[in-house]
């Protein structure tokens, strides 16, 4: 298939070029990627830049590729995230088959670590982090790109993370993903095992995987695994070994260390069950860089992700004009009287139902104020029950207003108290797993020692062997050699 710059195979003369793809004008050529060549256009009916991809002749020849291109084109265009490269449109035109996606005014991962060579843990954790949240949308709907690499992760000049070809990857990676050799090797590099094994059957995991190759080239300019054939790279993957990124890189906490380890197991069982499990531990770790300190744009604040853990805003209310006297006079009143009746409220008496230290139920007579102290103490649990009168029934803490801001700031120091906890208990489940593993390399490697000595022993047993008989031996040979010849 020519290129939609070339003459058209359909009847063109040669004086004429394609400028158009359907609704799309083409404007000029950007590169060329994995299905084909890679264009610059106009969507005119809603004058915006898109992306043109084209398939290459060997695919588009393939009647079964092309349907299935068709149909990862349209399952692209249902993901809706800010964090994924959206896909506008699919069909043929002229004879070639196209995808119109959204165009990135920026640079590919690739580019950048060719250019800085390193990211800092900040950085690194900010990409890493939308692409998760990216895929994990992209999982929720079934759909695995199975081609993650620097290359398929894009960032604006605005320095926002775009996740390209979900979907799409799936098509091309099936047919193209071991062809190549050397530092071509694409995406052998960050592939898992099992999925150079069968491409067909992976699930979501070989994503993890390929992220967690991403995250250390990230933090490390280097690659886990290297080799000058797909074969050889495959085989070092299968051996499950790789420098640690804490190793080659200082700056990296143990914890990332052991996450990123933990993403790259070589059974898919011992990774992380979803790219949500992930994003959770991150986030706590609080490594994240508000925004990417490589993307030299006075826009790049404004365009980064804002995500998670931002604090309220706490709205300022003006100052009181003092136009006179009396307003002055009524203000200071109005504040006095506020105070005294914050007071008689504070003082009031009220029927408790809560548990005491040994866990028994009992009921106690208490004021506002003692309550308050109880409940941010944590002595009174959030389930206790009040009531105004003997004679009244009794309603849950947070249904009363004298008591509404301290249950707030309890509520949210118990659900901290509980991340805190959840998040000690995954740090303890990846140290135990990781501890694991290294004691089984640990007798793996004793015991392949150990069989190595054994080895030699039998060889040079066998050598010493054959020496002395040969000492034994020889003369009475050469002897009897010599008697029936008559040499002596």
């Amino acid at each position: 298939m020519s290129s939609p710059e070339t003459p058209s195979p359909k009847g063109a003369t040669s004086t004429n070029k394609i400028t158009h793809l359907g609704e799309f004008r083409l404007k000029r050529k950007l590169g060329a990627g994995g299905m084909g060549d890679v264009y610059l256009a106009e969507q005119e009916s809603l004058d915006r830049k898109v992306a043109i991809k084209t398939l290459k002749k060997k695919f588009a020849n393939d009647p079964g590729f092309v349907e299935r291109f068709y149909r990862e084109a349209k399952a692209m265009a249902k993901l809706d995230h800010p964090n994924v490269v959206r896909c506008y449109a699919v069909g043929e035109s002229h004879g070639f088959h196209y995808v119109a996606i959204e165009y990135i005014d920026g640079k590919s991962m690739q580019d950048w670590i060719n250019e800085v060579k390193t990211l800092s843990v900040g950085d690194a954790t900010h990409i890493i982090l939308a692409c998760l949240d990216a895929l994990s949308h992209a999982h929720e709907t079934k759909i695995i790109h199975r081609d993650i690499k620097p290359d398929n992760i894009l960032v604006t000049s605005k320095g926002v993370v775009k996740v390209a070809d979900l979907g799409l990857a799936k098509a091309v990676d099936e047919d193209n993903s071991m062809t190549q050799s050397g530092t071509g090797l694409g995406t052998p590099l960050y592939m898992p095992p099992e999925q150079a094994r069968n491409a067909k059957h992976v699930d979501y995991r070989t994503d993890i995987y390929a992220l967690g190759g991403t995250f250390y080239n990230f933090l490390t300019g280097k690659f886990p695994f290297s080799g000058d054939t797909a074969l050889e790279l495959i085989m070092k993957k299968e051996s499950g070994k790789f420098e640690s990124v804490r190793k080659l890189n200082s700056e990296v906490p143990e914890k990332l260390d052991l996450l990123i380890e933990k993403m790259m197991a070589k059974n898919p069982d011992h990774r992380f069950k979803s790219c949500a499990e992930i994003m959770t531990l991150l986030e706590d770790m609080e490594l994240e860089s508000p925004t990417l300190s490589f993307i030299d744009s006075v826009e790049a604040a404004s365009g980064s992700r804002v995500r998670r853990k931002g604090k309220s805003k706490v709205s300022s209310v003006p100052p009181q004009k003092r136009s006179s006297g009396h307003e002055v006079s009524s203000a200071k009143d109005a504040a006095q009287s506020a105070s005294k009746s914050k007071e008689v409220v504070e003082k009031r008496v009220w029927f408790i139902q809560h548990q005491n230290a040994a866990g028994k139920e009992m009921v106690s007579k208490m004021t506002v104020a003692q309550i308050k102290q109880g409940v941010k103490a944590g002595v009174i649990n959030t389930s206790a029950k009040v009531k105004r009168t003997a004679e009244g029934k009794f309603i849950s803490l947070a249904q009363c207003p004298e008591f509404d801001s301290v249950m707030q700031v309890r509520t949210i120091k118990d659900k901290a108290d509980a991340r805190a906890m959840n998040m000690e208990d995954k740090i303890k489940e990846i140290s135990r797993d990781y501890d694991r593993r290294h004691r089984r390399r640990f007798f793996k490697n004793l015991a392949e020692g150990t069989w190595g000595w054994i080895s030699l022993i039998i060889y040079l047993g066998v050598i010493i062997g054959i020496g002395y008989l040969a000492v034994m031996f020889v003369p009475e040979l050469w002897r009897w050699i010599a008697e029936k010849m008559n040499l002596t």
